[in-house]
């Protein structure tokens, strides 16, 4: 009877314990205010994220070399970077993934002359604390560093295809001075290679 108390207490508190860790480390998400962080460039350039405060939005979009989809949809955000850029909107690339390097990024930040730096999340840290999972994957920040929008940039990886402007919308909403009201889209693309 002493032994079968025991074992479900032991149980019980191994429960209790992992329950624990699944609250503590919930991904953020909008209405969670990030974390002050700070990353190099592929050009050792540090970026920090309290820097920014005078900004009206910050677009951390998680980004990669080699993924298709990111190919895809890499002018259509030099464009939308390009037009927010002059209203005060900040953009970050965000490359969390383990497989790729600096000069990596340095080689594409060159290839499409990218008007934002592509910034290197070392041991994917950023990417567990806001629970990003894939590229691209975007976050939008506002001037508190509160996230305000989580997900994607449109709804096609096909242009011509494009019938939701995810990105745009929020953006536009945020430098109206409205809230935003689609918070939440579903990302979709290549994983994020994480770090072991």
């Amino acid at each position: 009877m002493f032994k079968s108390i025991l074992l479900n207490l032991t149980v019980l508190a191994v429960m209790l314990t992992a329950f624990q860790a699944t609250v503590i480390s919930r991904p953020k998400g909008p209405g969670d205010k990030a974390d002050d962080f700070t990353m190099k460039n592929f050009d050792g350039t540090q970026y920090t994220l309290s820097s920014v405060k005078d900004s009206k939005a910050i677009v951390l979009m998680f980004w990669t070399t080699e993924c298709p989809w990111v190919k895809a949809y890499n002018q259509r955000v030099i464009d939308l970077a390009n037009e927010y850029m002059k209203q005060n909107v900040t953009f970050w690339a965000i490359n969390a993934n383990s497989t790729e390097t600096s000069e990596d990024t340095k080689n594409q930040a060159a290839a499409y002359n990218y008007p934002f730096p592509e910034l290197k999340d070392v041991n994917n840290v950023l990417a567990d604390e806001l629970g990003a999972t894939r590229t691209p994957e975007i976050f939008v920040l506002d001037n508190n560093d509160v996230i305000v929008y989580h997900g994607r940039v449109d709804d096609n990886g096909d242009v011509s295809k494009v019938s939701t402007h995810d990105l745009k919308n929020a953006l536009d909403e945020i430098l109206s001075g409205k809230d935003v009201t689609v918070k939440n889209t579903k990302s979709f693309g290549c994983s994020i290679k994480r770090a072991s």
